[in-house]
């Protein structure tokens, strides 16, 4: 891994500036890749879309900014992760403020269930999901499947990681699996998780 000179960030609530990673180069040593579709890439991290401002508190997608790095080569290793508590208060500000397109409106969803998994499951566990936190990764995870999902196996599974086991089942039962050693461990998987009623992600590769 090899980093570049710092990108550089402004809050557009009051100004505040932070520097963040940015990479010249990566590679996938030591990857992970998650029942839900995360990867884990520790020589290749990725910087979130979504950043909290460190001075006012609030949150901003630095897609929306311009690209400004540090002029004097100044390094970051900072990516603006997100626990599952803050990506909550994020989701709720954006979308009082409004998505700028679907596409934006997606990632932000993915992060949010993502981050839901990281915090109660993938182990950053903090104890155990309220009934409104379960409310929101369930409405949130609809979504994503009604929305933004094509592939029938992933549907299968993220219906399974919001308890819905009946649709789960019902998906993977109506698809074939082709010739592909990885997909049909995957389903296996999926399938013997809906049998346990088991809501958890797992590690794929």
């Amino acid at each position: 891994m090899l980093p570049g000179p710092a990108r550089i960030l402004e809050c557009p609530f009051c100004g505040e500036k932070k520097k963040v990673l940015s990479l010249l180069s990566g590679n996938l040593y030591g990857v992970e890749y998650w029942s839900d579709n995360k990867r884990i890439a520790p020589m290749l991290p990725e910087v979130s879309l979504v950043q909290k401002c460190p001075n006012c508190g609030m949150y901003y997608v630095i897609s929306r900014q311009n690209e400004e790095y540090d002029t004097e080569n100044d390094y970051s290793f900072k990516t603006g992760y997100l626990s599952f508590p803050e990506m909550k208060e994020a989701f709720i500000q954006l979308s009082k403020e409004g998505f700028t397109d679907i596409r934006e409106e997606f990632d932000i969803r993915l992060m949010l269930h993502h981050s839901y998994n990281d915090y109660f499951s993938r182990g950053e566990a903090k104890g155990v999901a309220t009934e409104n936190d379960k409310s929101l990764f369930q409405t949130n995870g609809m979504w994503l499947i009604e929305n933004a999902i094509s592939d029938d196996l992933l549907k299968a599974e993220y219906y399974r990681e919001i308890g819905d086991f009946d649709n789960a089942i019902n998906i993977l039962n109506s698809i074939t699996i082709e010739e592909n050693e990885f997909r049909r461990n995957v389903a296996s998987s999926v399938r013997e998780r809906i049998e346990k009623k088991d809501t958890a992600v797992f590690k794929t590769y």
